[in-house]
């Protein structure tokens, strides 16, 4: 006997054959989402699951070959992978981002994916610290830059870390859901878990980073460059245009506080964040310039003259951020990041043309703390990704 699943947003989404254990555990896995089943019936939809030997099979368009799946709850989180997938087809005025969040005083605070950085951990910490939680994975923007929860509960990687607080470790004991030996969805009570189609204003953005042994949580102000670089990355809109994504970002990340959690423990670190957001520092706090891992790429750059004059290239697009400026490149899409420094250099050539040796010349009076000799090094290497980039052309 065959059953078909129909899910809000999606209509009849699913057909399960054979399989009602599954069935039960996918419900239990997504209680935000409530769907209605119905008998299997007519043409198929997209997404199929069978019993096959001791486990499952799936097919959908984004797994034609199939996939073989071991334990009804791995068959779950291959199963709300694809639905996500289809809910995000459906919705294209909505954009997916691969993220944890949680909602303080009325806004949802919003970590995307970092390897390794604990972000689902992080959202069973705001669960266990008595907060609303939007999802552990994926959270749609809507046009109006408000997050919008699918009602998908979090999921822990087992076995859970000995360096947790017992704390933690009771909460999702005590609220464990569907579970195998890999993973455990947490079934939290009530209102704990925002409802599909919910929405809520973003309050921050939080990059994390998680460093063992670390005393304390530490809370870091970032440029807002590094947000938006974060945002540009995690996300499910893999085929929209990046001119597409930035006018999306950009003016989220002008007003979004940004912040580096640095931490150890998730409970902690869950509520020194809340404590946070909920009662913002006064403004003027100072801005850290970019993270370490987001050092320029090594390339191959051409020679530059300092008597050769530069322009920037025609198909290139420039959006300014904080004192930082983002450029694309239209042709290819790709997504180049300029610090305070490197925005000065571009607006100079933006006016006219010039050779790498008189923008040291014009830096060095901007600055006034270095000669520009010791300027013209930095600017000719700038000026050689530029070009290796296709962003500048020679004049």
């Amino acid at each position: 006997m065959g059953q078909d699943l129909c899910l809000p947003g999606l209509g009849r989404a699913l057909r399960l054959l054979g399989c009602p254990e599954v069935l039960g555990a996918l419900q239990a896995a997504m209680p935000g989402w409530p769907g209605r089943v119905i008998e299997a019936d007519g043409s198929s939809p997209a997404i199929r699951l069978r019993r096959h030997g001791g486990g499952y099979w799936q097919t959908s368009p984004a797994l034609p070959e199939g996939l073989f799946l071991a334990t009804a709850v791995e068959a779950a989180c291959s199963l709300i992978a694809d639905l996500v997938g289809e809910y995000f087809d459906r919705h294209p005025d909505s954009i997916g981002l691969h993220c944890g969040s949680a909602e303080v005083a009325g806004r949802l605070v919003v970590f995307p994916d970092a390897h390794r950085a604990g972000k689902s951990t992080l959202t069973a910490a705001f669960a266990a610290a008595g907060l609303r939680v939007f999802g552990d994975d994926v959270l749609a923007l809507t046009p109006e830059g408000r997050g919008r929860a699918l009602g998908i509960a979090p999921r822990l990687r087992l076995p859970l870390p000995a360096s947790l607080d017992p704390a933690l470790v009771a909460h999702a004991d005590a609220h464990a859901g569907p579970t195998d030996e890999r993973y455990r969805y947490l079934a939290l009570p009530g209102a704990a878990l925002a409802a599909h189609g919910e929405e809520a204003p973003l309050g921050a953005l939080v990059l994390l980073e998680r460093e063992a042994g670390l005393a304390a949580p530490e809370l870091l102000p970032l440029a807002p460059g590094e947000g938006l670089l974060q945002l540009l990355c995690q996300n499910f809109a893999h085929g929209a245009p990046s001119e597409a994504l930035m006018a999306r970002f950009l003016p989220l990340m002008a007003s979004l506080p940004c912040l580096l959690l640095r931490y150890s423990e998730p409970l902690a670190a869950a509520r020194c964040l809340a404590a946070r957001v909920a009662t913002p520092p006064e403004k003027g706090e100072a801005a850290l310039a970019s993270l370490t891992g987001h050092r320029p790429a090594a390339m191959a750059m051409p020679a530059i003259s300092p008597r050769q004059p530069w322009r920037p290239a025609g198909e290139v697009q420039a959006y300014p951020l904080g004192d930082e400026l983002f450029l694309i490149h239209r042709p290819s899409g790709a997504i180049h990041r300029l610090n305070a420094s490197g925005r000065a250099v571009w607006l100079l050539l933006a006016r006219e043309v010039l050779s790498a040796d008189i923008l040291a010349e014009l830096l060095a009076e901007l600055y006034g703390d270095q000669s520009a000799e010791r300027i013209l090094s930095d600017v000719l290497d700038l000026l050689g990704r530029l070009a290796a980039s296709r962003l500048i052309e020679a004049a």
